[in-house]
């Protein structure tokens, strides 16, 4: 049998100290198994050169290469998030990130590109692990009213992993090749592994404010994916998360740092740790976005505020006059601070939804999330090969011409927004 859920906010105000830092404690653990997995997903914005170099490769075929990563995530997602919501978050973490580390292995080993398609499948497969089981794993160490922060501070660990595969990932890369600098990222995740294996544990069944589903048949799988294809309130969220997520997928984890060399004259380095401060703003705003939400109990305000905002930062560097390197330093990190807005759409996903189904509700919205750039890098590469007409060296416009999907992806965000009921930071479900 599984523990009741504990309905009332203010049975964590019960709680010792003792056990609301064991949660915190656990919850950040697990959370550096997104560190690891950002590195895994951004980690062709510094490789993208070497991979055109080493296999011959263009910008549309890089961006299918990366694709592939998007496509295995997105379509394990939904099974996944069921998954989460009857067995163990904990075995799921430690699976995932077995998954992870074979992947890179396989990079760094990989003789042609369709072994970097195998590898990236795999990386993938393992993403779809990732988010949902720490989401899913917060909800039981912590109450309704807590999961804005405990978001927020998820994905502030999540972005430091995307902040270390931009300029100290190209660094490494400089100073030891490519492969071996796979192979030392494979290694980390060795260490992160073993550390998640020894801490992390489910929440106990006398503090756990959520339990897991029973009734685990066919019948109620299908009757629960029904229900949530049916809140439209899954697709808006679903399709706001992954708009705002754009600057990361198309800049920081993929053409960022050769738009900035290429197209803005940058060195290699310089724009790597432009393409950097992307993940620095996150790591900013995914802090401040969840607490100021929780704190408000309001979570439509700032989604607004932050789209209407991204798409006139992202205008000013994509069509701008050319800034020098401190004023772009200062935009890429406005950029990511704005679009970290998107954390608020989780504790969002949870709120529209029964407590039994928020895992498989994160993976339904994660679907969109992470099936949007399946169809978009590749997108992105393509109309920057139609521009530059068969040029191997992109200049300026070319860049321009893909980039401005972000744009477009801005307002679709900023639609999406109005479609969705204010929750005010309450589980409607549960009251």
């Amino acid at each position: 049998m599984t523990a009741p859920l504990m309905h009332n906010p203010k049975d964590w105000k019960s709680l010792r100290f003792g056990q609301k830092a064991r949660a915190w404690f656990v919850v950040i653990l697990a959370s550096f198994f997104f560190f690891y997995e950002f590195i895994q997903m951004n980690m062709f914005n510094s490789l993208s050169q070497n991979f055109e170099q080493t296999f011959s490769l263009t910008a549309l075929q890089v961006g299918l290469v990366s694709a592939f990563y998007f496509l295995s995530d997105s379509i394990l997602l939904y099974p996944i998030g069921i998954i989460l919501d009857r067995y163990s978050s904990r075995k799921m973490i430690i699976w995932g990130m077995i998954l992870c580390i074979l992947g890179t292995l396989m990079i760094s080993l990989a003789s042609n590109s369709w072994l970097l398609v195998l590898a990236r499948l795999l990386a993938g497969s393992a993403a779809a692990f990732c988010l949902l089981s720490i989401l899913r794993l917060a909800t039981m160490w912590f109450p309704a009213t807590k999961m804005g922060q405990v978001s927020g501070i998820a994905i502030t660990v999540g972005m430091l992993g995307g902040a270390v595969s931009q300029a100290p990932l190209t660094w490494l890369i400089s100073l030891v090749g490519w492969r071996e600098a796979l192979r030392d990222v494979a290694g980390l995740g060795v260490a992160l592994l073993i550390l998640i294996i020894i801490f992390v544990k489910d929440a106990p069944p006398s503090q756990a404010f959520s339990s897991l589903a029973l009734g685990n048949n066919q019948v109620s799988l299908w009757k629960n994916f029904k229900t949530l294809c049916r809140n439209t309130s899954n697709w808006h969220v679903g399709f706001f998360i992954a708009t705002m997520n754009l600057p990361i997928m198309l800049l920081a984890g993929l053409f960022g740092t050769q738009f900035l060399s290429q197209g803005e004259g940058f060195t290699y380095l310089q724009g790597s740790t432009i393409s950097m401060m992307i993940f620095v703003g996150t790591i900013v705003g995914s802090t401040l976005t969840g607490v100021l939400s929780d704190f408000l109990k309001c979570r439509r305000l700032p989604m607004i505020a932050c789209s209407i905002a991204s798409f006139l930062v992202f205008g000013f560097i994509l069509f701008g006059p050319h800034p020098s390197y401190l004023t772009e330093l200062v935009l890429f990190f406005i950029l990511g601070l704005l679009t970290a807005a998107q954390i608020i759409g989780y504790p969002v996903a949870q709120e529209l939804n029964p407590r039994a189904l928020s895992g498989s509700a994160l993976g339904f919205i994660s679907v969109i999330i992470m099936g949007l750039p399946v169809i978009l890098q590749p997108l992105t590469g393509y109309l920057m090969d139609w521009h530059a007409h068969g040029r191997s060296i992109y200049n300026l416009s070319d860049y321009r011409y893909g980039l401005v999907i972000l744009m477009i992806g801005f307002v679709v965000s900023l639609v999406n927004v109005f479609f969705l009921p204010e929750s005010y930071g309450v589980n409607k479900n549960e009251i």
